[in-house]
Order: C-alpha cells, then structure tokens, then sequence
C-alpha cells in the first residue's frame, strides 16, 4: 500500500506505545545531553540515565556528527566539480576517518592515481602507525577486489570507480532520490548502510551552491532505513498491516512535535540561520531508529553496543561549539532560547 493511500491512523495504531513513548524519551535525551554538553557548557555527566553515560551513541541530528562537518565544510564547500565531490564523500564514507582523507587531501577525478592513493595509504598505516579505515560501521563488497590487504582492494576499488567517470555524470541525472541511490548502491563496497550515508552527505545545503546541494533533492523525499533502522523498526511495529517501513518513518517524521508535545518532552531544535526551528529530517529519523535499536536492546539486557563512551577521549564542548560555529545552513541555540 502506498503512503498516500496509508491514514496516519492507522500507523499510528500499529505503533507499540511503550516502543513509541520510549523512543521519543530517548531522542530527546540523547540532544539534552548534547545540548547540556555543547550550550549549556556543563561538566559530565550530562544525564541520569546510565545506558546514555555508559555506551557511545551518535547525535540525534546528523549534521551534529564533526565527521559529517568535516564532509560539509571540506568536501561540499570546495571549488570543485559536483563530481569530485561525489567521488570524495565516496571515498571518505568508505575509509570513515577523517584524518585519513584529511592526509591525503581532496581528490581530483582527472588524475587520481590509484597506486599513489595505495602508497599514501600503506605509509599512513605502516610507518606512521596510523589507523586508516574506521571500525565504527561495516563496509561490504571489497574483499572481492583480490587482495588479502584492505588497502590493496580499496585502491582496486576505487581505481574500477574512476574509470567509469560516466558514473558520476549517471548520479547527477538521477531524477529522483532512489534513482541516485541505486545508482550508488551498485558499485562495489557500497551496500544499502554505505550508499545512504553517501547519498544524505550530497543533500546538504552549503554555500557553493547558495543553500542549495549538489543533489537537486531533499532529504526528505524519501529513504533507505538501514539494517540497525530496521530492527529500530520492529521494536516499534506490532504488524504492518499492508503499508511499508518508509510509511513508519513519514509518521514519524511528520508527527515528531505532536509527541514530543503528548509527553511533555521539551527537544532541543537545531535552527536555520534565519532563527526557525530545524526540525528533524526523515535522514535523521532513520539513523535515530538504528540508534534506537541500540538503546532499546540494552535496556531490554538483549545485548551490547559496540562502542563505550569515553569522557576523557571525547571532544571537549568548546571545541564542538567551534566546529558548528563555523557550520553552514545550521546555528546553535542560545542558552535562553529554550
């Protein structure tokens, strides 16, 4: 059934209550918790509740994450093609660490050099003993590159990508949001988590393009939950009833100030630049799902997070606020705003 022959009713009453209650209670206290951090400037711990303190979980709003900073101020704002960009947040995406692209610089299409790329990789790894690829999320599809070294099938990888350049041209004339994803979903080591990720990082307003994107698409138009989303999804869903878990995520998106109102929950917006409050996107909705399943299975003693929070290697406060300071598209709220 599609979404506009789907009531909100009847999603609405295919939501478990105590599933629903708990998920609005943990986003809002997930951004308290950044908001105390980053606004208000208190000293940790900045919640009661001890899954919060104990395990590492990641911002309610997306655009908050420095990575996806690093992303919008150092790939999307840079005097370059819309296709280099692409082929950056690919790149990036796929390593996951910021220092690693940071190293070894922004990347031209014209003359990548597949066998430097690897050189400046292994140098990193094996002389300077740096870490290269991120190990907070999973990245399928270049084992089959041929190598037993990662970096090897990484460079293979992305060598395969740049000789097609009419890729990058195929992803600019989707014409529509799911067009650009399967187009990026079909290269390999892009899974359904990888793609997406990818996809939402080329639908951020920057001021190359004058608050435009370099996708002419908003992330709202549509989304791909990922696997961790997904089981997000079944802690809420008690039967489907013939719609589909996009339809789920549209309610969600589309009531969230409606619930956050039902149970009292004061959440802390984001806003534009012009002061309006930044509500949040279907994007962030499908990775608050994915956390959600995180929380709710800890909670529940179903299981652990990968990832502990640890106070003395995280960010300090002043140096997060530096970074969205500096934010395109988004400003911090004052402390008296709410």
């Amino acid at each position: 059934m599609s979404q506009s022959l789907t009531k909100p009713d009847e999603i609405r009453d295919s939501l478990d209550e105590d599933a629903l209650d708990l998920f609005w209670r943990f986003i809002t206290e997930r951004q308290q918790v950044w908001y105390r951090r980053v606004v208000e400037r208190q000293h940790s711990p900045w919640t009661d509740d001890d899954i919060l303190q104990e395990y590492r979980f990641t911002n309610v709003y997306r655009e908050l994450d420095p990575g996806t900073q690093y992303v919008i101020q150092n790939i999307l704002e840079a005097d370059a093609s819309r296709q280099d960009k692409i082929f950056n947040v690919m790149l990036y995406r796929l390593i996951g660490r910021l220092e690693t692209h940071d190293f070894l610089g922004f990347q031209s299409l014209d003359d990548f050099d597949a066998a430097e790329f690897e050189a400046r990789l292994k140098h990193r790894r094996d002389e300077l003993g740096e870490t290269v690829f991120t190990g907070a999320y999973m990245v399928s599809g270049y084992n089959q590159m041929g190598s037993s070294d990662k970096v090897e099938n990484i460079a293979a990888l992305f060598d395969e990508l740049t000789a097609g350049p009419e890729f990058f041209d195929q992803v600019l004339a989707a014409d529509s949001l799911e067009g650009a994803y399967d187009q990026i979903r079909a290269q390999n080591g892009f899974g359904n988590f990888l793609s997406y990720q990818v996809l939402v990082d080329l639908l951020y307003p920057v001021d190359a393009y004058d608050g435009e994107s370099v996708l002419p698409f908003s992330p709202d138009d549509w989304s791909s939950p990922g696997p961790g989303a997904q089981k997000g999804l079944k802690q809420l869903v008690t039967e489907f009833n013939g719609f589909d878990r996009l339809a789920v995520m549209r309610w969600l998106r589309q009531h969230q100030q409606e619930e956050f109102d039902r149970l009292g929950l004061d959440f802390p917006f984001l806003e534009t630049e012009e002061g309006d409050r930044l509500e949040l996107s279907l994007a962030n909705i499908q990775n608050c799902l994915c956390e959600f399943y995180k929380y709710h299975k800890i909670l529940h003693s179903n299981g652990r997070a990968r990832r502990c929070f640890r106070d003395s290697e995280a960010r300090s406060g002043n140096e997060l606020r530096s970074i969205y300071e500096t934010a395109p598209h988004i400003r911090v709220p004052e402390r008296s705003k709410i």
